[in-house]
Parts: C-alpha cells; sequence; structure tokens
C-alpha cells in the first residue's frame, strides 16, 4: 500500500540548558502524532537505555547493610545510597572491581577511587561518606553493564551463598533521570491543525541528551520494523487432505459369510479385504482356481447387498497401515487350500445303522 503523503519534521533544534540537560524540538507531526511519538520516546528514555551502575559492595568491619563504623560519620546504609549515586563508564568491558580506601579526617569522594583499566567516573566530586579523626574506610565495589532498573533479588537466586560482608544493591543502570514532552499547535502554510514536540531530556552526564534521543530513536525503529516486514510473507497454505476410506472396505472378506469355497478361493488370490475384492473384475475372477460361476455370483450378491460392485476404482489404496498378508505367509495360507477342499470335496463317511436285534421263535 503507497503511503499517502505524512508530514515529517523539518525543523529539529536542539537547546542545551546545562551539559546534561537538553531541550528538543521538533515540528511539524500529522495531528495525534506528537503525543504518540512523545510518549513512546519517553518510555523507551526512562526504561530501556543501556549503563553502569555499582551492583555488590563489600565494606571491610561490615557485617550486613544495618552496621555502623567507628570514625565514620554516615552509617552503611547511607554510604550505599551515596555509592548509587556515583556515575560510572565502562569501555569495552561488562564489569569491573574497584577499591576505595581513604584514611583520616575529611569527606570521601568518588575521585577516591583506585583508578581501573577501561573505567571513568565522569563525577568524580560526588561526597560517599565523612570521615572523622582517626576514621578509615576500605570497600570493593562490583560495577556492571546493565538496562533500565534491576532489583538485586532479580541477579541472584535466594538460595545462592553470600559471602561475609557482601551486600547486594539494587541496581538503576539507566544514564537518563528525567524525561517530559510536551504538545503544542504549529503551523505549515494554510493547515492550523500540525503538532510540534519538545522532549525535556536531563541525564547523569554519562551520555549527552542528543545521543541518548538518537539510540532511544534506533530503537524504536528496530523494534518497528518487524511489522514492515509482515508485508510480502506468504500465508501458509493448506496441504490436500487424502480422502477418506470407507471403513467397511476395511473389513475382512470373512466378514461377507461367504461359502468355504468362495473364501478359500480368494484368499489363494491373496484377497483379504473387502477393498481388494471391489477392485477385481468378473474376468480376473474367473481365473481364479476352483472358483466358477457359482460362487461369482455369490460374491456379487452379496456385495450388492453392501452397495457394492466388482470393477471399483480406490484411490490410495491400500491405506497406510493396512497390514497385507504377503509373501511366504500367504504363500503358506494358498498352500493349505488345496488340501482344504479336498477334505471339502469327499463325501460325508456313511454311518451304519445299528442291527437290528434277532429273536429266535
Amino acid at each position: 500500500m503507497p503511503q499517502s503523503g505524512f508530514l515529517k519534521p523539518r525543523i529539529v533544534d536542539v537547546q542545551n540548558l546545562s551539559p546534561n540537560h537538553a531541550r528538543v524540538t521538533m515540528e511539524p507531526f500529522e495531528r495525534g502524532y506528537g503525543h504518540t511519538l512523545g510518549n513512546a520516546l519517553r518510555r523507551v528514555l526512562l526504561s530501556s537505555m543501556p549503563g553502569h551502575a555499582p551492583t555488590e559492595v563489600q565494606i571491610a568491619g561490615v557485617v550486613h547493610e544495618y552496621s555502623t563504623l567507628d570514625g565514620v560519620r554516615e552509617d552503611v546504609v547511607d554510604i550505599l545510597l551515596n555509592l548509587k549515586g556515583v556515575v560510572f563508564r565502562l569501555h569495552n568491558r561488562a564489569e569491573a572491581i574497584l577499591s576505595l580506601k581513604k584514611k583520616g579526617d575529611g569527606p570521601v569522594t568518588a575521585a577516591d577511587i583506585e583508578p581501573a583499566h577501561d573505567v571513568e567516573i565522569v563525577n568524580p566530586d560526588h561526597v560517599v561518606a565523612h570521615l572523622a579523626s582517626g576514621g578509615k574506610l576500605e570497600m570493593q565495589i562490583k560495577v556492571e553493564s546493565g538496562r533500565g532498573y534491576l532489583p538485586g533479588n532479580m541477579r541472584y537466586l535466594p538460595e545462592e551463598t553470600k559471602g561475609i560482608g557482601r551486600v547486594i544493591l539494587d541496581a538503576s543502570f539507566s544514564p537518563v533521570r528525567r524525561v517530559s514532552y510536551a504538545v503544542e499547535s504549529a503551523r505549515v502554510e494554510q493547515r492550523t491543525d500540525l503538532d510540534k514536540l519538545i522532549m525535556d531530556i536531563e541525564t547523569n552526564g554519562a551520555i549527552e541528551p542528543e545521543e541518548a534521543i538518537r539510540y532511544a530513536a534506533r530503537v524504536l525503529v528496530d523494534q518497528l520494523s518487524v511489522f514492515a516486514q509482515l508485508e510480502g510473507t506468504a500465508m501458509p497454505t493448506e496441504q490436500p487432505k487424502s480422502p477418506a476410506v470407507d471403513p467397511i472396505l476395511l473389513r475382512p472378506v470373512d466378514d461377507l459369510e461367504l461359502t468355504v469355497r468362495s473364501a478359500n478361493c480368494l484368499k489363494a488370490e491373496n484377497i483379504y479385504y473387502i477393498g481388494d475384492l471391489i477392485q477385481r473384475t468378473e474376468t480376473e475372477l474367473l481365473k481364479t482356481p476352483n472358483l466358477g460361476r457359482k460362487s461369482l455370483n455369490e460374491i456379487k450378491e452379496v456385495l450388492a447387498s453392501r452397495g457394492l460392485t466388482l470393477g471399483m476404482k480406490l484411490e490410495n489404496w491400500p491405506p497406510a497401515g493396512l497390514e497385507h498378508r504377503t509373501g511366504a505367509a500367504a504363500r503358506g495360507r494358498a498352500d493349505d487350500h488345496p488340501r482344504q477342499e479336498a477334505l471339502a470335496r469327499q463325501p460325508p463317511p456313511r454311518v451304519r445303522p445299528p442291527a437290528r436285534p434277532r429273536y429266535r421263535r
């Protein structure tokens, strides 16, 4: 279906309010498309942006997160909350283990974290804790890559054993802190029913706002491309089904209740099912040894009583799974027929009447 000439934004204005805050204006959009695209971009920016965050912390002298440290103004819960505010950026790696060691009076900042290869701290002035005179703070920090927000209990199984002092953190990987959008009226020539989309984006500094909105747009395009590929997809065609076989044709010829001579003649020709029989012609049956015109008429009458005749054509016969007795087994049965017929042709033995008793006069 050809496109009907939808308007595309011709004016894109990026206004940098601060290094981490920008306002992006796009116009014109067709009526209603400002809310459609603005809401979609906002949801992707808040939930699907990749980033890096601390996920585990191990502090010397701390058994659990509700402990306190001598010489440290903050308790462990406050230290962990402050640590979540440190913005990390990993280059060419998925995770890193960092160390922090600080002694003496004064604040502990993100700059006190020992530098590591391919790890960048975006806000080194961020305060983690405050030490008093003689205070000391040592910790190991695990930083991982992820997307969106992920609670700690979803990353580790409940039965997984944890080391002493190992604290699992809820990780907020998204580098986008705040997103809002507004839709205003726009005008192009004589049309005044168009939309202008204004988006406010604030990040934590790990990514520029303009780059964030470009990434979100690529995610949407990639997801929607699946629907665009539906055009031209061939519908599955239903394979023609084989015609059903009448159940009476699958019954053995013994069910026709023929005479012994007729039944034996048919079995001698490997005719075991009614479906085999009705495909034979009268000429073929008359060539069967020991099967005469009388037996043929009997077979025709029995078939006619069931609505069948000789010489019928059947498709897909024999059906799959139907057992036909052929080969040695059939020959073995056939070898018995002459003997059985010979016994059948023998006259029944004469039975002598009992002798009359003789009486003397």
